[in-house]
């Protein structure tokens, strides 16, 4: 089953479409120290983080996801020298995904803040639920009871047979974070 969402960042400017592919995709929510300084440093938490300084993602392949408006307005961040490349919009500060730093790597995880849906049944019907709510100890105020304190190890299976397949797929590419291998703009190393 394929479903296309399309993606607005808050004020329009950036656009896309999503490729919703069966199987080949993680519904979850992070609630890491390093998302809730993301936010910050977008000025822009209480658009992006929940009650709890979680955020919501979508962790799928680069080459299922297109901007098709709005490129100039894509920015690049990274919170530490080879961390995660984590990109956003520099209209108005809305965070678009994470990636790692090499266009190689077949991972994409989008903002659902940027998902377009027309109430909260369509998007459980096209997303599921979360499967998974990871670093929990990190939670704003008390620890929610369904998430786990750090990363289960239990998942990593699934990351890793999620990255095979792929690798062996090429689905790293296209992507509109990378033009011939380079990010198509620079990170902003904090």
């Amino acid at each position: 089953m394929q479903n296309v969402v399309n993606l607005s960042c808050a004020c329009g400017t950036v656009k896309g479409k999503l490729n919703v592919v069966n199987g080949s995709f993680f519904h979850v929510h992070c609630l890491c120290c390093d998302c809730q300084s993301f936010a910050s440093y977008l000025n822009n938490e209480e658009k992006i983080l929940d009650e709890h300084g979680g955020t919501e993602l979508f962790q799928t392949y680069p080459a299922y996801i297109e901007i098709t408006e709005g490129r100039e307005n894509i920015g690049c961040m990274q919170l530490r020298e080879k961390g995660l490349y984590r990109w956003h919009t520099t209209c108005c500060n809305m965070p678009l995904a994470n990636t790692m730093n090499s266009s190689k790597i077949p991972f994409v995880g989008i903002s659902v803040k940027l998902m377009q849906f027309n109430n909260e049944h369509e998007k459980m019907e096209i997303l599921g639920p979360v499967s998974m709510k990871a670093f929990g100890k990190y939670a704003i105020g008390e620890m929610p009871t369904d998430a786990h304190p750090k990363f289960p190890i239990s998942y990593m299976p699934k990351i890793i047979g999620f990255m095979l397949k792929g690798m062996f797929g090429k689905k790293n590419s296209p992507s509109p974070f990378f033009r011939d291998g380079e990010p198509v703009a620079k990170a902003k190393v904090l």
